[in-house]
């Protein structure tokens, strides 16, 4: 019952409109009540009386005037309840939304983007269906099948018991039934959510599966899912199937009983023909409530499921130690960042990613940071935005603990260019301007250049209005790095982070693009995270990460003599690798 906190205030706060919702569509229920009652009345009075205008004027008028007010409610109905069920559904899915976003990289890390792709489909349109359909189907069941009874009670007892007898085998089964196919749409939303997965990745990674000649084993993949998913389905529609044949045999069943025994009593004078077409009706509508009540248990059975799933979304603890609001400014002027015995491990994970790390980045300086892939230099860039927290120790950031900054002002200091830099379905000039809406066409070609991407229009017919796929599909790796590098330029911030940016470009274009990018943010702060020389070696300083241990830290000349992992890469290098050799010798 927890889970309906999520939904109860979108009740309370549209408790007047869903009340005359409810309130027309009982009416409506009532209201279509009287028409067999009518039409009974009428068919009597042409067996006593005759057909003739003026007997069959009134009760044709009121038939009419019935149906107009039923029409007129459904429409009320339908608009105030349906209407209530898609507005939930569309604030629901701005919630899962935003919740999405604010979530932390641990929370997304353990959930697929297929299980978060279900959650805003199926179990969203499963609430929806609850909310909406379902609890119209159960005020239907209600007052039309009390109605009904009632009606069927006054013409005649005897006769409504008779054709009551096949009811109860119609409730029961219809609730067996609702059972089994509530079990089988949980399996197959969850084989949905699996199956968007298995197409995401795909999808993701076209390139590698086309490069690798893996087209055969990627659709043998999606085809397993699939005919997986086409069998739990026909699963699925088979119970759905052999339900609605079911229920219809068992209604004509009981419409059968009373024809015999009313049939029967009418020819023998007990009942009056219009009373046995209106007893006939009122069995008719009957039937719907009966195969209503199992569905919209099944109906609501699912909904609340659903709700459950997005209630471990929706409310997701997660200890933030951020505050709401800031108690200062941002800075105006350059800033140190330092780490005070950092630690940091990943959740599940057995040992320290970063281990009593402590470490200045001077304010103004470019810095430099390397060492063995795994020791955790992705994860000291993402400790200082805040994409994680350390377990233990303190980050100080312009002589404030991160911990007392607000989450947007503190990432609001830094550009984080990371090694896949996202790029995102649309134009060159959409990504450009992805963080800053509105730049003009003139600061979005200096950037691209300041990145070393020209709009060639060999590469980008359209300029910056070229369409480049999703994902940036139609973009080579080095591309897709310089343009997430010109759109952190572009918004010129105070420290700027590049995680492996440059390391799908060659080394000439990489010592290019710093050979431009580092006089320009001279008096700013820059963090290059590499193992390329050519990257490390314009660095006041470096900091060697070993194991999750600062092992080294000083310019960039000191430590390429220390004897230490510097020395060693710089060794390599001078083998030939990233260019370094012939760098070295142009100097």
């Amino acid at each position: 019952m927890n889970n309906l906190k999520i939904i109860t205030p979108y009740f309370r706060a549209t408790a007047a409109y869903l009340a005359l919702g409810f309130l027309a569509l009982t009416i409506c229920d009532l209201g279509q009540m009287f028409i067999p009652r009518l039409v009974g009345h009428l068919i009597d009075l042409l067996a006593d009386q005759g057909a003739t205008t003026k007997i069959l004027i009134k009760p044709l008028v009121f038939i009419c005037a019935i149906a107009s007010l039923v029409a007129l409610l459904r429409y009320i109905w339908r608009h105030l309840i349906y209407g209530f069920s898609r507005r939930l559904e569309k604030d629901l899915r701005r919630r899962l939304e935003e919740r999405f976003l604010s979530l932390s990289l641990s929370w997304h890390q353990v959930n697929s983007s297929g299980d978060i792709m279900a959650l805003a489909t199926n179990d969203i349109e499963a609430v929806r269906m609850a909310v909406g359909f379902g609890l119209v189907s159960l005020v239907d069941a209600v007052v039309l099948g009390l109605s009904a009874v009632a009606f069927m009670l006054s013409i005649d007892p005897y006769l409504s018991l008779w054709a009551f007898i096949p009811m109860p085998l119609i409730t029961i089964l219809t609730a067996r039934f609702g059972q089994l196919i509530y079990k089988r749409l949980l399996q197959v939303q969850d084989v949905f959510g699996r199956l968007t997965e298995v197409v995401r990745e795909q999808l993701s990674g076209l390139k590698v599966i086309r490069a690798m000649a893996l087209e055969p084993l990627a659709r043998a993949e999606v085809s397993q899912v699939s005919t997986l998913y086409m069998n739990k389905n026909i699963r699925l529609s088979l119970i759905m199937g052999g339900f609605f044949p079911m229920m219809t045999l068992l209604t004509n069943l009981a419409i059968a009983l009373a024809i015999f025994i009313g049939g029967k009593a009418t020819i023998l004078g007990s009942i009056s023909p219009g009373d046995f077409v209106a007893f006939i009706s009122y069995l008719t509508l009957l039937s719907w409530p009966m195969m209503a009540m199992g569905l919209t248990l099944g109906l609501i059975q699912e909904g609340m499921a659903s709700l459950g799933r997005l209630s471990r979304v929706l409310n997701a603890t997660e200890e933030s130690v951020h505050p709401i609001e800031a108690s200062f400014s941002p800075p105006a002027k350059p800033f140190d960042i330092s780490f005070k015995s950092v630690c940091f491990s990943y959740p599940g994970s057995r040992g320290q990613v970063l281990n009593n790390i402590t470490v200045t980045l001077k304010a103004g300086m470019v810095t430099g940071l390397t060492g063995p892939t795994g020791c955790g230099k992705s994860t000291f860039a993402s400790l200082i935005v805040a994409l994680h927290e350390p377990n233990s120790g303190e980050i100080i950031i312009d002589g404030k603990s991160s911990a007392d900054w607000t989450l947007n002002s503190l990432r609001g200091l830094f550009g984080y260019v990371p090694q896949d830099g996202h790029i995102f379905t649309g134009t060159m000039r959409d990504n450009l301007a992805f963080g800053k809406v509105g730049a003009s066409d003139s600061e979005l070609i200096a950037v691209a250049e300041a990145a070393s991407l020209p709009l060639d229009p060999k590469v980008f017919p359209e300029g910056l209005d070229t369409l480049i796929g999703e994902r940036g599909l139609t973009l080579s790796g080095g591309q897709r790095q310089r343009l997430a590098l010109a759109r952190a330029l572009l918004i010129d911030p105070p420290f700027l982070i590049l995680d492996d940016t440059l390391s799908a470009v060659d080394a000439a274009v990489e010592e290019e693009i710093l050979a431009r990018l580092l006089p320009a943010r001279k008096g700013r702060g820059t963090l290059i995270i590499s193992h390329r020389m050519t990257s490390l070696a314009g660095a006041s300083k470096v900091i060697v990460l070993e194991d999750g241990r600062v092992t080294e830290e000083g310019s960039f000349q000191e430590l390429s003599r220390s004897g230490g992992y510097l020395e060693r890469l710089t060794a390599l290098a001078r083998l030939g690798a990233d260019g370094y050799r012939a760098r070295a010798r142009v100097r």
